[in-house]
């Protein structure tokens, strides 16, 4: 995933199924400087701080206004 797209995605009124080897993840942070992205991993309290480039948008989103 590209940094501009973490970073659009953070500020999008839809929710957008990205995923981090595998794992469903929600985007909390975007280091632009170091081309990180801090993350949940979903269904768990673990937090990592990894790679942009290790994201992978699905292409799956909702309207977080339904």
């Amino acid at each position: 995933m590209q940094r501009n797209r973490a970073a659009e995605i953070i500020s999008s009124s839809f929710n957008f199924e990205v995923t981090w080897h595998g794992k469903p993840v929600w985007i909390e942070s975007v280091d632009k400087v170091h081309n990180r992205a801090g993350i949940v991993v979903l269904g768990s309290q673990d937090k990592w701080e990894v790679p942009i480039d290790d994201l992978e948008e699905t292409g799956n989103f909702e309207s977080m206004l339904d």
